[in-house]
Order: structure tokens, then C-alpha cells, then sequence
């Protein structure tokens, strides 16, 4: 199960993604509430992005703050729930044109993190189980 921290987290960095060309476009906001409101917990991905809009967060604050909710102490992010991210993130990106190139490389640094924030979590594990 994902926790609120987790969601809110996605809803962060699914804003920053969208805000990336300086404006929320008309189909990402769309897509944004047609694809998270299927999710489970979906809403509270979905206010975790309009709260960054209501706030103006730039894009690197609202990524900053995503994953600092993502990288919580507990929570757990599998290979399935990282899939599913990215998938999101995708189709949020290919809804107004098409994924760019710094929507890409967005989605790419966003994996990369991901998957470091899980491998520190299992380092951790093994220090704290050795101990």
C-alpha cells in the first residue's frame, strides 16, 4: 500500500515534470487527474500537484519537496511501484505534444533517484541488521 507521503511526493514531481516548459498545459492537467484518480490513493497525488500550483513552487523546489516526501523514513518503493511512476510521468509528458527532451531527461533522473533512494534503504537495512 502507498502511504500519503509517497502519493503527495508523486503529485510534487509529477508538477515539476509538467511545469518544466515555465506553464501547466491544458492536457497535463487532464491527464493528470484522469491518470491519478484511477491510481489508488490517486487524490492525494493529484493534491499534492495542484498544491504546488496554488504555492507557485518552481520546478525545482516542487521536485526538491517530492522527493523528500518519497525518500520518508519507511517507506518502501518496489520495482512495481517504480514502474508505475514512470509510466505516469510518461503520460503525463506525451500529453501536450509529446515528451520533449528535457521531459526525458527529467523521467530519466527521476528513475536514477529512485532507484538510488532504494538502494541506500537496503544498504541501510543490512547495516541495521548486522548491528
Amino acid at each position: 500500500m502507498n502511504s500519503p507521503d509517497l502519493l503527495m511526493g508523486l503529485g510534487s514531481v509529477i508538477y515539476a515534470l509538467s511545469k518544466l516548459d515555465g506553464e501547466l498545459q491544458k492536457e497535463e492537467v487532464k491527464a493528470v487527474r484522469e491518470i491519478l484518480l484511477d491510481e489508488p490513493h490517486g487524490e492525494l497525488a493529484v493534491c499534492g500537484f495542484f498544491l504546488r500550483d496554488n504555492f507557485e513552487y518552481s520546478t525545482a523546489e516542487a521536485y526538491k519537496t517530492g522527493m523528500r516526501r518519497m525518500a520518508g523514513e519507511g517507506i518502501e518503493i518496489n520495482r512495481e511501484t517504480r514502474k508505475r511512476f514512470i509510466n505516469i510521468l510518461l503520460q503525463v509528458a506525451r500529453a501536450h505534444e509529446g515528451a520533449s527532451r528535457m521531459e526525458w531527461e527529467f523521467i530519466r533522473k527521476f528513475w536514477r533517484e529512485l532507484l538510488s533512494m532504494t538502494a541506500d534503504r537496503r544498504q541501510t537495512q543490512m547495516i541495521s541488521s548486522v548491528g
